[in-house]
């Protein structure tokens, strides 16, 4: 039994790399793969094909309604970069991403869309919203539109760190604090952290918000990496039903996979 096991294992791992990467294969991988992370490094190297090469209404279809995680998530992203400079006008973002009973799909994907006004806003406004707003994602974009607008105010890990730590922040200021925070932690070189250290970090972190900028960073990293793409194909397979590892650990590495796979189309 264990050596039957064993076998299939590692045809798991030989399937995906031997075969031709298609948009075709990624999505069967990303449908059929019995391994969830394997099933999702395929759907997130499917985005840039699915913006594309699918309409707005294609993807609001697979973001609400795709046969797996992986493919919602894929169309999700997708649509974000759909859909901006689509014409889509500030009411309309604001409505939708600030309506809990709209799809979370859809108020994810309208995000930057959203956030294209939200950076002409005072600060005024963008604090009610990151403060007060109904939803996550409205709290989240106005955030981001904020930290946009000052970046020059938050240069160093030390300026934003205490941000993701202050627990009477909104959830939307501390993950936008934790995007600008996942920069800070790759550059300036003199002070960026190595992959031990991020890798630590997504491991062992206690807030989740440094955990996700930590793994933010480490993606960028682990794609750039000597690694090659096999082996980040058998490190992503290895987390199957393995609880050793953090979500933000994970994410670093099937995001870091999804990009060679996407590099090879």
């Amino acid at each position: 039994m264990k050596r039957a096991l064993g076998c299939l294992m590692v045809l798991l791992v030989v399937i995906p790399a031997v075969a031709a990467l298609t948009p075709a294969r990624l999505e069967e991988i990303a449908t059929k793969d019995v391994i969830p992370e394997i099933q999702m490094a395929a759907g997130l190297a499917l985005v840039d094909y699915y913006a594309a090469n699918k309409s707005a209404a294609e993807l609001e279809t697979l973001a609400t309604g795709g046969a797996t995680e992986a493919i919602r998530e894929a169309a999700t992203r997708a649509l974000a970069r759909v859909w901006v400079g689509a014409g889509k006008s500030y009411k309309d973002l604001l409505d939708l991403v600030n309506d809990p009973a709209q799809p979370i799909a859809l108020r994810r994907a309208a995000i930057p869309a959203l956030m294209e006004y939200l950076i002409a806003k005072k600060d005024s406004t963008l604090e009610t919203l990151y403060t007060l707003g109904r939803t996550f994602e409205v709290r989240y974009a106005a955030a981001k539109a904020y930290f946009h607008n000052h970046r020059a105010d938050y240069k160093t890990v030390e300026d934003v760190e205490p941000i993701c730590l202050d627990d009477s922040k909104s959830d939307g200021f501390r993950k936008a604090a934790a995007d600008l925070l996942a920069g800070l932690y790759l550059f300036p070189p003199t002070t960026a952290k190595s992959q031990a250290e991020l890798e630590d970090m997504t491991l062992n972190a206690e807030n989740e918000y440094i955990r996700y900028a930590a793994s933010v960073a480490l993606a960028t990293v682990l794609t750039k990496s000597d690694l090659s793409t096999t082996d980040l194909l058998k490190k992503v397979t290895s987390f199957y039903l393995n609880e050793a590892f953090t979500e933000e650990y994970k994410d670093a590495y099937i995001q870091a996979l999804a990009s060679r796979w996407a590099g090879e189309l």
